[in-house]
């Protein structure tokens, strides 16, 4: 029981993400996740910054670690890739998994929840949240949050 609650509790706020900063805690996140699951998780970056606005230090973690519930839950994927880069104006978070994918319309047009927490993450940050999945072909996430929103 006091494994669980510290694994919990680790899990809601890493304090790797306060001490060493977002690109850490998201390669941390992904080693764990492939060690509990056993799914090979890769994170690739050229993020050179690690410290950002804790606001969008956390809200990219949760985007991430919630994409990763989702594919645990749902995908049956057999690879996840994570990549966290800087594009010309904007930092860029996608997970890629080759699970088994959605229909992006569900039936009367419901969304699931942890979608939609993840768009209103990315929109408190200022950011865009797309998702692209297709029955058989797996499932992407990207975020985008311009750097004039980051400082």
């Amino acid at each position: 029981t006091i494994k669980s609650v510290r694994r919990i509790a680790t899990e809601l706020r890493p304090g790797i993400l306060d001490d060493l900063g977002l690109v850490p805690a998201i390669e941390w996140q992904a080693e764990e996740f492939q060690k509990r699951f056993s799914i090979p998780t890769h994170f690739i970056t050229d993020v050179k910054k690690t410290i950002f606005p804790a606001g969008i230090s956390i809200g990219l973690f949760r985007i991430c670690q919630e994409s990763l519930t989702n594919i645990a839950r749902h995908a049956c994927a057999s690879k996840i890739e994570i990549v966290l880069n800087q594009e010309a104006e904007n930092l860029l978070l996608r997970i890629d998994d080759n699970g088994k994918g959605f229909e992006m319309e569900l039936p009367g047009g419901r969304k699931t929840l942890g979608l939609l927490g993840m768009k209103e993450r990315a929109l408190m940050m200022g950011g865009k949240f797309k998702v692209h999945s297709k029955r058989g072909e797996g499932t992407s996430v990207l975020v985008t949050i311009p750097f004039d929103i980051i400082g």
